[in-house]
């Protein structure tokens, strides 16, 4: 994954840098030197950054349906 790639999957799931770095505990510097140069090459992406998207992605689907569900459990029930 690349840095703009990293930036984009960030936008579609609407969390920015900051956020990302506090759920992740990882401090924000960090983050932002993913893609930086260093040595000719730039800083990757770690590997394990798409999978944590994918996931977190499939939580936010699973709260809002479960939010869903629930409801209309407690209309049926009144």
């Amino acid at each position: 994954m690349t840095k703009d790639e990293f930036i984009g999957r960030l936008k579609e799931l609407n969390l920015d840098k900051q956020s990302f770095a506090t759920i992740c505990s990882i401090p924000y510097g960090t983050i932002n030197n993913w893609g930086v140069m260093r040595d000719g090459r730039p800083l990757p992406v770690p590997n394990w950054v798409e999978a944590f998207l994918n996931y977190y992605e499939k939580s936010k689907k699973l709260d809002f349906v479960m939010v869903e569900i629930c409801e209309k459990i407690k209309e049926v029930r009144s």
